[in-house]
C-alpha cells in the first residue's frame, strides 16, 4: 500500500466562501495527479490478496487430506484436528473479501479524472435545480417540474470544454431483469422471473389493491404492470452497449411521464401506457460545458432515490456515493409549512454516514439550504432548526451549511460551488489519507490473522518431523545430472543460435518479412501517400497559393513520408516476435524434457501452454521452492525480458536514410542549408512537386529496404547472445550446483514422477501440507518487504 505520511493536515477551511483562491486549479490537477500514482499499489494490492485467497484455499485442501487420511499419524491428527483450521480459514476469507471490497472502492476513487459533486436530496427540494444552475443545462437534461418526481436516472455530468454530448449505458433484457424485476419480484415475494421481452409482456401480475395487501406493496405491483404496460415504447432501447444523443434528445431517456401525460393516457383507455424509456437506461454521462469552469477537471452527479419507495433505491445511493463522489451536497428546502429538520432528514444523513466510509463526515457531506422562492421566515426558521438539530446550536460544529438560492446560477457558483471546491481543494489530501490509512489499518487486521493461523499451523507441524527416509543420496546424485542434462541441451541450442547468426544475412524468411515491408511501403507511396495524387495535388496548390511558396507544403509533407516509412517498416515486428517466441520456446522445451511434469502444471495451477507460459510457470516455481532459486529464477526472468524490435534495434541504424526527406539539405561543401525544390504556385508546380516527393520517398523506402538487409544479422546476435547468457548463467554461476538441488528438492515427486514412491505417503502429505504454508509465508513477507 502506498505510504501518504508526508500528506499536508489542514485544520481550518477558508473563510471566504465566495472568492476561490487563484490557484486551486492548480491545486486540484496536483491533487488530481497524486491520486493516479496511488492507483497501480491500490490494484497490486488487490491482486495479492487474491493470490493469498487462492494460497489459503489450496493449504487448507493439503491439511484436509493430511488429517483426513488414514496413515496420519494420531498425535499429528490430533493436534490439527484441534487448530480447527476450517473454521479459521472461512473466517479469514470473510476478512480478505471485505479487504478486496475496500481496496476495490479505493481504486475507484484514486481512479477518478474529475473532483466529483454528488447532489442528494428528497425530491422536490430543488436538487435538478442547483444541478441545472452548476452545469448549465435545462429541463431537456436535468427536468424539474412540482408535484411528482421527475428524475428517473442517475446523471453523471462532467465539464468539458470542447464536447456536448450525452452517452446512454443501456440495459440488455437479461440486465433488465436482474437490476429491475427481481428486486420487484423479491420484495413482493412473486415466484420466478421473466426470461425474456416476450415473456415479461404476457407475465400475469396480481392486481394492486387485494385485501391484507400492505400499502407499499400496492404500489410495487402497479410500478410493475406500468413496466409491463410501456413496455413497447422501451423494448426497442433494451439492447445494451451505449449510445450517443445530442442533448435535447435526452429528456424521454431521464424523465418519468408528467402527471398530464399520465392524465391523458388514463382518460382515454383504462390501464394505457405512457412512454417510459429511461427503464431502459442504466447509467448516464453528459459532457458539456460549465458556466463557472475555473476547475477544468469537475463532475457532479445527480443520485435520485433517496427516501424512494422504489426497490434497492436507497442501496443503488449508498453505492453511488462509495465509489464515485468525493462530497455530497444534501440539499433541504422548506416546503409548504414544512421548515424543520425531519426524521426522514436524519434517516438521509444516517445513508450518507454509511456511505462516507473512512471519510470524516463533516469533509463528506455538505448541507444546502435552497432558500430560493421561500418566504424569508420560513428560510430563517429552517436555518434555526438545522443549527439546533444537526450542529447543537454550533453552527458548522458537525456540517457545514451552505445558503443559496438554486435557481440563481451565480449565486449557487459564489456560495456554494466555490467555497466546496476550495473546502476540496484544502481537504482532499487528508480525505485521501484517512480513506487510504483507514483501509490499510483494516487489511493489516486481516493481514496479522493469517500470520497468527500459518504460525499456529507451524507449531502444529513442529510436533511431528516426517521422515525423509534414504532417498537423500539418490537425490543429491540425479540433481547432479539433471544440471549436466539441462547443460547438454543448452549449449546445442547456443551452437544453433551461433551458427544461424553466421548465416543470418541470407536468412530467407528475414529477406521476405523486410520485402513485405518494402512492398507495402511503395504501394503506400505510388497509391498517392495516402491521399491519393489527385487530391495531393490539389492540395498542394491550395496551399501554395495561400502560403505563396512552396517550401511549406513540401517540407510538411516530407516529414509525414518520413514519419510513413518508419512506421510501415515496423511490420518486421511479426518476424522480431516469432523469434523470440521460438527462442522461449526452444529453451522451455529443453528444460521441460529434463524437469518431468514440473512444466505441465499441478494440481492448483494450469498446465503451461506456450513457451513463454512455461518460463513464467518455471520462474514462480523457482520463487517458491524452500528455500528459493534467485541466481536461477532470475536468468529465467531475464530471458523472458529480451526484447527485439524494429523500432529498438534497427531503426537507428537506418535512421540515416531518411535524411533525404527534408525540404532543406546541408551543402557539405559551404555548411550552409539549401532548399531542395522550389515550385510556382500552379498545378504545372504542383505537378512537378509530386513528381520531387514521389521519387524521394520511393529512394528513402529502398535504402531503408537495403539497409535493413544489410543489418540482418543484428536480430540473430542478439537472440544467440541472450542463449549464451542465460546458458552461461544457469551453468556456471556460483549458485548453480546449490539452486538445481534446491529445485531437485523441492519438485522431486514431479521431476521424477513415481522414483520415490517407496517413500512414505504422509511424508509427501506432510510436504505438501509445508509447501502450502511456506508459499504463504513467503507471499506475507514480501508484502512486508514492499511495506519497508
Amino acid at each position: 500500500m502506498p505510504d501518504l505520511s508526508d500528506r499536508p493536515v489542514r485544520d481550518h477551511l477558508v473563510p471566504d466562501p465566495g472568492a476561490p483562491r487563484a490557484d486551486l486549479p492548480a491545486r486540484i490537477a496536483a491533487i488530481l495527479a497524486r491520486r493516479h500514482g496511488l492507483v497501480a499499489p491500490v490494484r497490486a494490492e488487490i491482486e495479492w490478496w487474491q493470490r493469498l485467497d487462492g494460497q489459503l484455499l489450496g493449504l487448507a485442501a493439503a491439511v484436509a487430506v493430511l488429517r483426513d487420511h488414514p496413515a496420519t499419524p494420531d498425535e499429528l491428527r490430533a493436534v490439527l484436528v484441534e487448530l480447527g483450521l476450517d473454521a479459521q480459514v472461512d473466517e479469514v476469507r470473510t476478512g480478505i473479501a471485505e479487504a478486496g471490497r475496500l481496496l476495490r472502492v479505493l481504486s475507484a476513487r484514486f481512479s477518478r479524472p474529475t473532483i466529483t459533486i454528488g447532489v442528494s436530496g428528497r425530491a422536490r427540494v430543488g436538487k435538478s435545480t442547483l444541478l441545472q444552475s452548476i452545469s448549465g443545462l435545462d429541463d431537456d437534461q436535468i427536468p424539474t417540474g412540482k408535484g411528482l418526481p421527475v428524475t428517473a436516472v442517475r446523471s453523471r455530468i462532467r465539464h468539458s470544454a470542447t464536447a456536448e454530448r450525452a452517452t446512454l449505458s443501456l440495459h440488455t433484457f437479461e440486465t433488465f431483469a436482474a437490476d429491475v424485476l427481481a428486486p420487484h419480484h423479491a420484495q413482493l415475494g412473486l415466484p420466478g422471473l421473466p426470461t425474456s421481452v416476450e415473456e415479461f409482456a404476457t407475465w400475469e401480475y396480481p392486481a394492486p389493491g387485494v385485501p391484507g395487501t400492505a400499502p407499499s406493496h400496492a404500489t410495487l405491483l402497479k410500478r410493475l404492470r406500468d413496466m409491463q404496460a410501456a413496455l413497447p415504447s422501451y423494448r426497442g432501447d433494451l439492447v445494451g452497449g451505449e449510445r450517443e444523443l445530442h442533448l435535447d434528445e435526452l429528456r424521454p431517456y431521464v424523465a418519468y411521464p408528467t402527471n398530464d401525460e399520465l392524465g391523458s393516457a388514463d382518460l382515454r383507455v383504462p390501464d394505457a401506457a405512457v412512454s417510459r424509456r429511461y427503464l431502459a437506461v442504466r447509467d448516464l454521462r453528459i459532457e458539456c460545458r460549465f458556466p463557472h469552469n475555473r476547475v477544468e477537471q469537475l463532475s457532479v452527479v445527480d443520485l435520485p432515490g433517496l427516501g424512494e419507495v422504489a426497490v434497492g433505491a436507497d442501496a443503488h445511493h449508498v453505492e453511488g456515493l462509495q465509489n464515485e463522489v468525493d462530497v455530497v451536497l444534501l440539499v433541504k428546502r422548506a416546503m409548504g409549512d414544512e421548515a424543520y429538520w425531519g426524521e426522514s432528514d436524519a434517516r438521509a444523513l444516517d445513508l450518507l454516514d454509511i456511505a462516507r466510509g473512512f471519510v470524516g463526515k463533516r469533509d463528506f457531506v455538505q448541507l444546502v439550504l435552497n432558500q430560493g422562492g421561500v418566504d424569508p421566515a420560513m428560510a430563517a426558521t429552517l436555518r434555526d432548526d438545522v443549527s439546533r438539530e444537526v450542529n447543537m446550536g454550533d453552527p458548522g460544529r458537525f456540517f457545514r451549511v451552505l445558503e443559496t438560492d438554486a435557481a440563481d446560477a451565480e449565486d449557487v457558483f459564489a456560495r456554494v460551488l466555490a467555497p466546496v471546491l476550495d473546502h476540496l481543494a484544502d481537504r482532499l489530501p487528508v480525505m485521501d489519507a484517512e480513506a487510504l490509512d483507514a483501509t490499510r489499518a483494516e487489511t493489516q487486521a486481516v493481514a496479522d490473522r493469517i500470520d497468527s493461523l500459518v504460525a499456529d499451523l507451524g507449531r502444529a507441524l513442529a510436533t511431528v518431523r516426517a521422515s525423509t527416509g534414504s532417498a537423500a543420496e539418490d537425490l543429491d546424485r540425479r540433481a547432479k545430472r539433471l544440471r549436466q542434462d539441462v547443460a547438454a541441451g543448452l549449449q546445442a541450442l547456443v551452437e544453433r543460435l551461433r551458427e544461424q547468426a553466421r548465416d543470418a544475412a541470407e536468412d530467407p524468411d528475414y529477406v521476405d518479412t523486410v520485402e513485405q515491408a518494402y512492398s507495402a511501403t511503395r504501394e503506400w507511396i505510388t497509391g498517392g501517400l495516402g491521399v491519393g495524387e489527385e487530391a495531393w495535388r490539389d492540395e498542394a496548390v491550395r496551399r501554395m497559393r495561400v502560403d505563396s511558396f512552396s517550401a511549406g507544403y513540401a517540407g510538411e509533407e516530407l516529414n509525414r513520408i518520413r514519419v510513413e516509412i518508419s512506421d510501415s517498416f515496423e511490420r518486421i515486428d511479426a518476424f522480431f516476435t516469432d523469434r523470440v517466441e521460438k527462442l522461449w520456446t526452444d529453451v522451455a522445451e529443453i528444460l521441460g524434457a529434463e524437469l518431468g511434469t514440473l512444466l505441465a502444471g499441478t494440481d492448483t495451477e494450469p498446465p503451461t501452454g506456450t513457451g513463454r507460459d512455461a518460463l513464467d510457470h518455471l520462474a514462480d516455481l523457482l520463487d517458491a521452492a524452500q528455500p528459493p532459486c534467485p541466481r536461477l529464477r532470475r536468468a529465467v526472468r531475464t530471458l523472458r525480458g529480451i526484447r527485439l524490435d524494429y523500432r529498438s534495434q534497427l531503426h537507428p541504424r537506418v535512421r540515416s536514410e531518411h535524411d533525404g526527406l527534408a525540404i532543406q539539405l546541408r551543402d557539405p561543401q559551404t555548411g550552409h542549408l539549401r532548399t531542395q525544390i522550389t515550385v510556382p504556385a500552379t498545378e504545372a508546380g504542383a505537378e512537378e512537386l509530386y513528381r520531387f516527393v514521389l521519387r524521394m520517398a520511393e529512394q528513402a523506402a529502398y535504402l531503408t529496404q537495403k539497409a535493413l538487409l544489410r543489418e540482418a544479422v543484428t536480430p540473430a546476435l542478439v537472440l544467440h547472445a541472450a542463449a549464451e547468457q542465460f546458458e552461461d548463467t544457469v551453468i556456471r554461476s556460483g549458485d548453480s550446483e546449490v539452486e538445481f538441488k534446491r529445485l531437485a528438492d523441492a519438485y522431486k515427486n514431479d521431476i521424477w514422477p513415481g522414483v520415490y514412491r517407496e517413500m512414505d505417503a504422509a511424508d509427501a502429505r506432510f510436504t505438501a501440507v509445508t509447501r502450502a504454508r511456506d508459499l504463504l509465508v513467503a507471499t506475507l513477507g514480501a508484502r512486508k518487504g514492499s511495506d519497508s
